[in-house]
């Protein structure tokens, strides 16, 4: 949900929970002014009817005609009483509407020239419904005048106030660390938009000097290790030339291998490190199968010496988009994966379509789950040769090209599967 929706609908929210609260505290301000003004009418027409019985009996000592109109009643009592006012609501018959109505009545008990008088008067008053009916009617048309407003008010925020913050983000999204070049900041006529580009200014700023940094570290160490690695090769194999008793020659052949480990480490962590800085951004369309088909065919010879049988089901001119030299580095990882964790006389299968690559080989049982092999450094076999990055090296090249990649096991069948997400694919 975008922002202006957001805020737009938190202030309509809060909008009607005020009108709400608004249109009960108004119906009760308005029927009690109503109730008011009919109460100050009804006591005028008592006082009146009080001065005009106490008018007539000062003129007519005998009077006696206490009759009040259709709507007021007059009783002269008896007993002495004590003046007194009361307002009530009442329910009187309507003649026209055949039906009870609520109407306000005020009784009034007076003393006129000694003796004692019942007065009341009553009126119809706006019913409870019909106040509710103005005041929902009143407030409805208020709301719908705040949602025109809102909603106006939220295009005008969100295509003119915001359109420095969407400029930032777009720019956000553009930014390729590769480039070496900071987002630099735009001076808007918002105070907080501006500390925003100052901030992502500072922090892409920050962003490139790290990565250059590191990036410099990274091929800095690579290459200084290669050196030392190649002088300890040679010397090595000058020292295999020398006569060497058979527990010398297995040290020696021990850190020969440790040494092409080693070198091998350093190649594999510097190849990640470029994926991981996509500086292999650039992807074309290649033809899989036929880098499929030569693969296969170099690494013929590895695969004799290794007495493994392979089947391959290739499709035509399968065409996947990816960086060539990832394609490469994919392809090779994986085919050598399955080819050293093989067993004697092993087997290994590659079926490739428009949709998936499957590559699977016979092998010894995993130690945990097959989907940690795509981490740093994890092997099935610790005291093997194997460094532990190649299936990490294939994650990452799949995760780049946006395929998807599985590995799973059923018996001695372990099965890798990468799908490319080709358009019309299920």
């Amino acid at each position: 949900m975008k922002l202006i929706t957001r805020f737009i609908l938190i202030y309509l929210i809060v909008t009607a929970i005020v009108l709400a609260v608004g249109g009960v505290i108004s119906y009760f301000i308005i029927k009690n002014e109503i109730d008011a003004e009919l109460d100050r009418q009804f006591i005028e027409r008592i006082d009146r009817a009080t001065y005009l019985i106490d008018r007539d009996r000062r003129f007519n000592p005998e009077w006696d005609d206490v009759d009040g109109d259709q709507n007021m009643v007059i009783d002269k009592l008896d007993d002495r009483v004590k003046p007194s006012t009361t307002f009530t609501d009442t329910l009187v018959w309507n003649e026209r509407l055949e039906r009870m109505e609520l109407n306000r009545k005020v009784a009034a008990y007076r003393r006129i020239d000694g003796r004692s008088y019942y007065i009341s008067t009553y009126g119809q008053m706006i019913e409870s419904d019909d106040i509710t009916e103005a005041v929902a009617k009143t407030l409805l048309w208020i709301l719908g005048l705040q949602v025109l407003g809102a909603i106006g008010i939220g295009f005008f925020v969100s295509g003119h106030l915001f359109k420095p913050f969407r400029k930032t983000l777009r720019r956000i999204r553009g930014f390729q660390l590769q480039e070496k070049e900071p987002i630099p900041a735009e001076k808007t006529n918002v105070e907080e938009f501006d500390d925003l580009n100052q901030f992502v200014e500072e922090m892409t700023r920050k962003a490139v000097s790290d990565y250059r940094n590191l990036k410099e570290f990274a091929e800095n160490a690579s290459h200084e290790l290669q050196t030392p690695l190649a002088i300890a090769k040679g010397k090595l194999e000058l020292l295999t030339e020398t006569e060497l008793t058979p527990e010398q020659y297995r040290y020696v052949d021990s850190l020969q291998r440790t040494v092409k480990n080693l070198s091998k480490l350093s190649g594999s962590l510097a190849l990640l490190t470029k994926i991981e800085n996509h500086e292999f951004s650039n992807g074309e369309s290649i033809n899989l199968t036929k880098l499929i088909r030569d693969g296969i065919e170099a690494f013929q010879e590895f695969i004799n010496l290794n007495e493994l049988t392979v089947q391959a089901d290739l499709q035509d001119d399968v065409m996947v988009c990816i960086h060539p030299v990832l394609a490469d580095i994919l392809w090779t990882n994986l085919f050598q994966n399955s080819i050293r964790h093989n067993i004697e006389n092993g087997q290994i299968r590659v079926k490739l379509t428009q949709e998936r690559l499957h590559i699977s080989n016979t092998g010894k049982e995993l130690d945990k789950e097959p989907a940690e092999m795509f981490g740093r450094f994890k092997k099935s076999d610790q005291s093997g040769d194997s460094i532990g990055l190649g299936l990490s090296i294939v994650h990452r090249i799949t995760k780049q090209a946006g395929f998807d990649l599985s590995y799973s096991v059923e018996g001695e069948w372990h099965t890798i599967e990468i799908r490319f997400y080709k358009p019309g694919a299920d």
